[in-house]
């Protein structure tokens, strides 16, 4: 694994080499492979640990592991500690994702005070098989199927490639020691449970099921690149024009499309439109109708539609047109 994550370094992350780099690290069996394979390749790497005091003495005993670890190893580590339920109740999110946001803003604060041009975490190819799966779940389009991005913006995740297995075998062969996470065990967290019921059941089906895995989501990021490509050539196509303050789409221009709907979906999502359906009857409504998302709105203006921030102030034409559906 060591061979194949120093070619990885060659190929894919050249730009790790140089750069001083902060790794996610829990104290977990993925993290601390990932440490240790930093070190053995000689990155100028230091560790960031967050204690989400979630799991009360255990908590503080990861804690101290990678304190202790990093002073043997003589690798500058970086903790911190937050009070995510707290948190979660009240920005009204789920614990999960308080931590999520708790850790990558700690993150990003880290980068801006000491220099570290890049964050690296241990996601693996199980990881990315159970957010497919999630995601799945849910209903999403091709982007939620693609899988875990190995780079995006400044986090990397140059373990991506390699399953649980092989990081297993590498930590056994190489005696390393880590945490176990008792909360990794609680199947009523969605995540947990695809981990311990549905994947292995998969993998029992197929024993290559992680490689069919891997090949499709190769196909889909394929398919994902020639989509966005030819999405450039449709945006010619229906946006008028572009301003500071708005962009402006022809109706008649995306009501020739072969499917509206799809398009408008693959257009809008960015700016954090979901109702889909919603959107399709705006492009027949009366003028001045518009809809909504956390940081956009979307107006219908006679034959075109108006996509601006919230708080832009702008001007529509609400008299009605005989070719406008009543």
């Amino acid at each position: 694994m060591l061979k194949l994550f120093q070619s990885l370094l060659q190929t894919k992350f050249s730009f790790l080499k140089e750069a001083p780099v902060l790794v996610a690290v829990s104290g977990g069996l993925d993290s601390m492979v990932l440490v240790d394979l930093c070190n053995q390749s000689g990155l100028n790497s230091s560790l960031a640990h967050c204690n989400f005091k979630l799991r009360g003495d255990e908590s503080d005993a990861d804690a101290n592991f990678i304190k202790s670890y990093a002073k043997a190893q003589n690798i500058k580590a970086f903790t911190t500690s937050f009070e995510t339920k707290a948190y979660a109740e009240s920005t009204r999110q789920s614990i999960q994702m308080a931590a999520r946001q708790l850790r990558y803003e700690w993150f990003r604060s880290l980068q801006n005070e000491h220099g570290f041009e890049y964050v690296l975490t241990a996601h693996h190819s199980d990881d990315n098989l159970e957010t497919f799966l999630i995601n799945l779940s849910r209903g999403t389009g091709i982007e939620g199927l693609i899988g875990i991005p190995e780079i995006n913006g400044t986090i990397v995740r140059p373990i991506l490639d390699f399953s649980r297995v092989e990081i297993l075998e590498y930590a056994t062969i190489e005696k390393l020691r880590w945490r176990e996470d008792s909360s990794n065990n609680n199947t009523t967290y969605l995540r947990n449970n695809l981990r311990h019921s549905i994947i292995p059941l998969l993998k029992e089906i197929n024993p290559s099921f992680i490689d069919s895995f891997k090949k499709t989501q190769e196909y889909l990021n394929e398919s994902q690149s020639v989509l966005e490509d030819y999405i450039l050539e449709i945006e010619d196509r229906v946006i008028v024009s572009v301003s500071e303050d708005q962009i402006l789409y022809d109706i008649n221009q995306i009501q020739t499309l072969n499917n509206p709907k799809a398009y408008m979906y693959l257009l809008l999502k960015p700016y954090g439109f979901t109702d889909w359906n919603e959107i399709t009857f705006l492009l027949g409504a009366q003028s001045g109708k518009q809809i909504s998302s956390t940081s956009h709105r979307l107006i219908k203006n006679r034959s075109h539609l108006i996509l601006c921030k919230l708080e832009a102030p702008i001007e529509v034409d609400v008299s009605i047109d005989s070719s406008e559906s009543l």
